[in-house]
């Protein structure tokens, strides 16, 4: 089909979602959420949904799922459309470049009049990812900073040192994580890869080494890229030679049928967010793991901290209910179904993460300290309204790496 034939299609699908989006014959305000996320975390979502139905008789939520993939164009038609949702989950990533365009809904008079609502209680990067021009356009939700996941039983088999262990004497670094990852690293008498000691991470998620090793992406007026100074170039050899050199990560041709991977037993450490634990913690067996701080570097182990915004369409018909749904996804209560019970994300509230349930998990991982630190100690990305325009450049010449 050509391209303009995919787009007007995908228009009268987002039209025939905006006609639906009436109060119905039921009488009830109906508000319309727009979401994505594995079948597993939809399942959880619908069952949040069904919930704030029930126990608000006069309001009624449709949930509207739309693919990972298709989530980013379909969200920005609808809202040039006017045909968006009332509520909608956005990216931070994609926020700043669509608030721009004076699509979200103020936030700060519906704040005003909500008594409940005390910023105090939120952690300051979840309502400074939101805020634009000094107005709040976006609540957080679905947070948190990097961490590293490790395979215990590997290192253990390998008789090496725990990671955490050696963080708590200040020895984890970016040096020992290289030799660590080297030691598990094993190939077979043709030489061929049984398993990798780790994975490297692919941009924006070299910022962890480019920052620990005292580089920085932009400039801080953002006019300037600064991946040509000698400290990031050095973070990045880093990464090339772990590859390369060490032959301790998988190459592209390695991981792109996915033997590769954490959850495979055949990589020893990897990057990620809190939301791989429910992942792991389903998919994982016959090895121990857990999670670790990130190593360190010359200048520290930052970490990236990002999360997504519940926003309100600035065409909202019901912006004061579409409130009350955003407020019910940020309460303790849920926030305790999706952060604590499921580690789905990183809690924006500071109350659930200083909660006992949250402090001392039942199932893995159990360092939660790592999670914290990991947010303690976290950067924002430097994402503006043209980052997906730039970035895009830039990950096509990171693949040659």
């Amino acid at each position: 089909m050509p391209w303009p034939g995919k787009i007007l299609c995908a228009l009268v699908g987002a039209i025939s979602l905006a006609s639906c989006g009436s109060n119905g014959s039921t009488g009830k305000v109906q508000i319309r959420y727009m979401a994505w996320g594995t079948p597993e975390q939809i399942k959880i979502e619908q069952s949040l949904c069904d919930k704030f139905n029930s126990e608000n008789p006069g309001l009624e939520v449709k949930f509207f799922r739309v693919p990972a993939n298709a989530y980013e164009f379909k969200a920005a038609l609808m809202l040039a459309s006017h045909t968006a949702p009332d509520v909608m989950r956005i990216d931070h990533y994609n926020f700043p470049q669509l608030q721009s365009k004076d699509y979200f809904l103020d936030l700060d008079p519906l704040i005003e009049a909500d008594r409940s609502f005390h910023a105090s209680d939120y952690f300051p990067w979840t309502l400074a990812e939101g805020t634009v021009g000094g107005k709040l356009y976006g609540l957080n939700t679905m947070s948190g900073g990097m961490v590293m996941y490790y395979n215990k039983t590997m290192f253990q088999s390998a008789g090496l040192a725990d990671p955490n262990n050696l963080a708590t004497r200040g020895q984890w670094t970016y040096g020992r994580f290289r030799l660590d990852a080297i030691a598990m690293t094993k190939f077979d008498s043709r030489g061929r890869p049984i398993r990798y000691g780790c994975d490297i991470p692919t941009f924006p998620f070299t910022a962890l080494g480019i920052w620990a090793f005292g580089g920085d992406i932009l400039s801080k007026d953002g006019k300037r890229c600064l991946l040509d100074q000698p400290a990031a170039i050095r973070a990045y050899r880093f990464y090339v030679d772990l590859r390369w050199k060490d032959r301790c990560a998988p190459t592209p041709s390695d991981s792109a049928n996915g033997a590769f991977t954490f959850e495979s037993g055949k990589v020893g450490m990897v990057f990620g967010w809190m939301g791989n634990s429910p992942i792991y913690n389903a998919r994982v067996k016959g090895f121990d793991w857990d999670i670790c701080p990130l190593p360190s570097g010359p200048f520290g182990n930052p970490s990236v901290v990002k999360g997504n915004q519940l926003v309100i369409s600035k065409e909202s018909p019901h912006p004061r209910e579409a409130w009350q749904f955003i407020r019910f996804l940020t309460s303790p209560e849920v926030e305790n179904i999706l952060y604590v019970k499921n580690r789905r994300a990183f809690p924006t509230l500071k109350s659930v993460v200083a909660s006992s349930a949250f402090m001392h998990p039942s199932s893995r991982p159990y360092n939660v300290r790592a999670f914290i630190e990991g947010v303690e100690n976290s950067r924002p990305l430097p994402i503006d309204d043209r980052w997906q325009e730039w970035t895009r450049e830039l990950s096509m010449r990171e693949e040659s790496l």
